[in-house]
């Protein structure tokens, strides 16, 4: 009797270990605030709220009475999404397969939910919404800008990008630099640059870090967003603060399988439900250079 995808597959297993496998294959992921608080909750979407600057301190006389000041908070829509993936596993592949087609099926799933998290987050860190009037209770948000379109990649027009974060800039609060692979070789070649190899054996970097520029990590990514300019191609870099992102489930990775014994094949699919958003307008600076 042959041996099915039924009989390795085990969904509550598979389920957690195609979610650590995310963690382990996504770039933007690792730089995202991740919870599990809309789980068990009502609704396809979900208002994050943020709470607002109380304002620079007063100044006070002598023996005056401070006037407190309430503090508030705004916040923002975002919408909770499926995305999912399934893959078809026959019989006969099973049994004549070179290597083991259930260990790579569920790679292949991972790496597939893994890649479109990155995407979503980082059309979350560049999104722009604009408030379309007195009833919209949602405020105009957009990540902080610098245009170096004329410029290639180098330690020059990453200062620039920081410069939009005005003195909120702080190398040791910056999450990392999402650079497109096309501009590796630029980063790599300026003289401020140090190469991930240049660490030492027992540091810790993150998926995709090829090394640091001014002391924040330098992370590549081809979901990075590509514009075209008069035939020039330009790319929307990312300078990303900790905590700017953040990432809530309605449910994890979840694996589900299905035997047609009449193909004598197994469907083997995985699903997660979330909602994806910038949390910190002046947390994100996206930087357009050559």
């Amino acid at each position: 009797m042959a041996t099915t995808a039924s009989d390795l597959i085990v969904p509550e297993v598979w389920g957690d270990a195609i979610m650590e496998d995310v963690l382990g294959k996504s770039v933007m992921l690792p730089l995202a605030v991740q919870d599990d608080q809309l789980v068990g909750t009502p609704g396809d979407s979900v208002d994050m709220p943020f709470w607002a600057y109380i304002g620079d301190a007063d100044d006070l006389t002598e023996a005056a009475a401070i006037v407190p000041t309430s503090m508030s908070m705004t916040s923002d829509r975002a919408t909770i999404k499926e995305i999912g993936k399934g893959v078809e596993l026959s019989d006969k592949a099973l049994l004549v397969a070179l290597g083991n087609p259930n260990d790579q099926a569920r790679v292949q799933l991972a790496l597939s939910i893994s890649r479109k998290v990155d995407v979503d987050l980082m059309a979350a860190a560049i999104a722009t919404y604009t408030n379309t009037g007195v009833t919209d209770p949602y405020k105009t948000t957009a990540p902080l800008a610098f245009d170096g379109s004329l410029a290639i990649l180098s330690w020059a027009a990453f200062v620039d990008g920081t410069t939009a974060m005005g003195d909120d800039y702080d190398p040791n609060e910056m999450g990392a630099f999402i650079i497109h692979s096309k501009q590796r070789g630029d980063i790599m070649k300026d003289a401020t640059f140090t190469d991930v190899s240049k660490y030492g054996s027992d540091a810790v970097t993150l998926r995709g870090e090829i090394g640091r520029i001014g002391n924040v990590p330098v992370l590549v990514s081809d979901r990075v967003n590509v514009i075209d300019n008069a035939g020039t191609p330009n790319y929307q870099s990312l300078i990303i603060a900790k905590g700017a992102l953040a990432l809530k489930y309605k449910r994890r990775a979840v694996v589900e399988t299905d035997r047609d014994i009449l193909a004598r094949t197994n469907v083997i699919t995985t699903n997660a439900h979330y909602a994806a958003k910038r949390s910190n307008d002046r947390g994100v600076v996206l930087l357009t250079t050559q």
